[in-house]
């Protein structure tokens, strides 16, 4: 796991020494080595987080014929199976390490070689015979790769704080979008001109020419007409053998142990493969049980005899770490649990270098309650208009059993269905995803740019070719949600120097999670069944059979009744560049400021933005 910063093209020795100088604000990512390539088109600055093969593992790392370099952030988990092959066709190795191997499979299979890759990763890998670079990211976007285009050169890096400059300012387009969702909808980023390779993709850059090609090597498909294969054994092998997979380095291992099934069954499973396993769970003691999973997560240590190292947070620590929360996200994006991670990954840091959590879960399992709710709709109109017959996936009889599920979305679903009851599906999953901000704190400009946002979510979900409902829904939130959870995920981490690995999202794992059965996945709209009933073989009763979903709450507003933290709260917005813009109506927000009682996710989005406004032009 590591970071760069770099640049292609004709730069001269003003850009060169800013690159270099913006380079250390990516230290963190790779505090125990930094080297770097400098060549007439290019300059890449890398610092290295040894993982594996402590001693050999550095880079750049060339071919033997010099034809190819690269410079690589991930961890490739099957590599030792690739090396095999590779050893077979005559290539000969002078490391242990995945870079080495990633190397050679590019040089000897092209980049169609990508396909063989089971990990997580961010490549920079340059042809110095044909003179191109070329950005790649993984297919689910678990690791970032961002860049910049100008008139002279292209500036590339890990994390965008090292692209931004007293010149950048905001895009209008992902601003509107982040108020409206917490996530975004295409490349582009909330700093203009500043964009992402998306995941699944490369760019191929002509260092001379500065010409750039997107290509997309890997497309997101869940089932449509192909016949289910999996069967419930088939997708418990291959969850296990990622997890052991994803369990080997050479340094210390552990887990994120929050008491619910994702976790937990990573973290029954790693410890099989890792003797001395460690687990982090984070609780806020000041507050009430609604707010704490620490009796499941110490359930699961006990169960399995694991260490379990309990990480207390409190409302005085979120005053203390919010700046270097979203400095170290690089712009605001979706919720409050990106906090406590950051929080627990400190602590961790002192005790590990290799993290394992259970993002993906959700996406590939049908694990979030927003899923039953769109189902509900559909099945209560099909009833009642007589639509509805045994061929449906789900039924009302077998639906109920997962209805006490959505006891806490009662208001949610009360606003909802007080108008529009019975609408398309695609029309009700961007209401249920919508974030509602007031509209008296956004300007007449500020309105137009949400409502442009809900006209691109809807072209982006209809174009989603996927037959079933839920299928539908869960390529959306892979394709758009998913790599905001990832971003979190990964920044969390690297600012701590910890590596984070998700071994749901294995490759293997993917392609036998969307060929499952519907009625496995979905059928009785029993949430995360596969994984529930998997879980059975490795976890107490109290755990597998769990029906309450926390994520990670964090006590926001008991915390807003302490006068520190509701002035800490409002100062920072009401001081911020983004309330004092064109985008914010500060007058009305002043006015509600003094009967606030509720932090949810409007107050959220607008304090992220007010602390990240420092940053940028507004």
């Amino acid at each position: 796991m590591c970071g760069f910063n770099g640049v292609v093209g004709e730069f001269d020795s003003k850009i060169l020494d800013s690159v270099k100088k913006q380079s250390y604000k990516i230290n963190h990512r790779g505090p125990d080595e930094h080297t770097s390539l400098e060549t007439k088109n290019v300059f890449i600055d890398f610092f290295r987080l040894s993982i594996v093969d402590l001693d050999l593992g550095s880079q750049p790392k060339s071919d033997e014929a010099g034809q190819m370099t690269i410079f690589f952030n991930g961890e490739i988990y099957n590599f030792k199976e690739i090396r095999k092959t590779l050893q077979d066709e005559g290539i000969n190795f002078n490391s242990n390490s995945d870079t080495e191997v990633l190397l050679n499979v590019l040089s000897h299979f092209g980049l169609k070689g990508l396909k063989m890759l089971n990990g997580m990763f961010a490549i920079c890998l340059i042809d110095n015979i044909k003179n191109k670079t070329y950005l790649i990211r993984d297919q689910f976007g678990i690791k970032p790769l961002y860049y910049c285009l100008t008139e002279d050169c292209i500036r590339f890096s890990s994390e965008v704080k090292t692209l931004l400059d007293e010149n950048t300012s905001i895009s209008e387009q992902s601003l509107g979008q982040y108020l409206n969702y917490q996530f975004y909808l295409s490349e582009k980023t909330l700093a203009k001109k500043v964009f992402q390779v998306e995941p699944g993709c490369y760019l191929e850059i002509d260092n001379t020419t500065l010409k750039v090609k997107n290509v997309n090597y890997f497309e997101l498909e869940f089932l449509n007409d192909k016949s289910p294969v999996t069967k419930l054994d088939t997708l418990e092998k291959v969850i296990c053998e990622s997890i052991r997979l994803q369990t080997f380095a050479d340094v210390s291992v552990g887990t994120h142990l929050s008491g619910g099934i994702d976790s937990s069954l990573i973290t029954a499973i790693a410890s099989m493969y890792k003797k001395d396993l460690k687990a982090f769970h984070g609780y806020f003691p000041e507050d009430s049980d609604e707010f704490s999973e620490i009796e499941y997560a110490r359930e699961v240590a006990k169960y399995l005899k694991i260490q379990l190292y309990e990480v207390p947070i409190y409302s005085d620590d979120f005053i203390n770490n919010f700046p270097k929360l979203i400095s170290a996200l690089d712009y605001p994006i979706v919720g409050p649990g990106a906090f406590p991670q950051y929080m627990v990954n400190e602590f961790a840091s002192k005790h590990v270098k290799v993290l394992l959590g259970g993002q993906g879960g959700d996406e590939i399992f049908a694990g979030y309650a927003r899923y039953l709710i769109v189902y509900l709709e559909q099945l209560l109109h099909g009833v009642i208009n007589g639509s509805h017959d045994e061929n449906h996936l789900v039924s009302l009889e077998t639906v109920s059993k997962a209805l006490p599920s959505l006891k806490e979305y009662i208001p949610l679903i009360k606003n909802m269905w007080a108008e529009n009851l019975f609408t398309e599906p695609s029309i009700r999953y961007e209401m249920v995803l919508r974030r509602n901000i007031p509209e008296p704190w956004l300007t007449d400009h500020t309105k137009k740019l949400i409502i442009k946002s809900r006209n691109t979510f809807m072209d982006k979900i209809n174009s989603i070719n996927e037959k079933s409902l839920i299928n539908k829904m869960l390529h959306f939130d892979t394709k758009y949600i998913l790599p905001g959870l990832l971003h979190v995920e990964d920044r969390v981490s690297m600012i701590h120097s910890i590596e984070s690995r998700v071994p749901y999202l294995d490759q293997k794992v993917f392609e036998c999670a969307i060929n499952l059965e519907p009625s496995l996945k979905f059928g009785e709209g029993v949430l995360k069944n596969p994984l529930k009933l998997i879980s059975e073989n490795y976890l107490p009763e109290k755990i597998s059979k769990r029906k309450n979903k926390m994520g990670f709450p964090v006590p926001l507003n008991s915390w807003l009744k302490k006068e520190a933290f509701k002035d800490y709260v409002f100062e920072t917005i009401l001081t911020s560049n983004f309330a004092n813009s064109v985008y914010f109506n500060k007058e009305q927000f002043e006015k509600d400021n003094f009967k606030f009682e509720n932090f949810d996710r409007s107050l959220w989005a607008v304090l992220c933005l007010s602390e990240w406004s420092k940053k940028i032009k507004f």
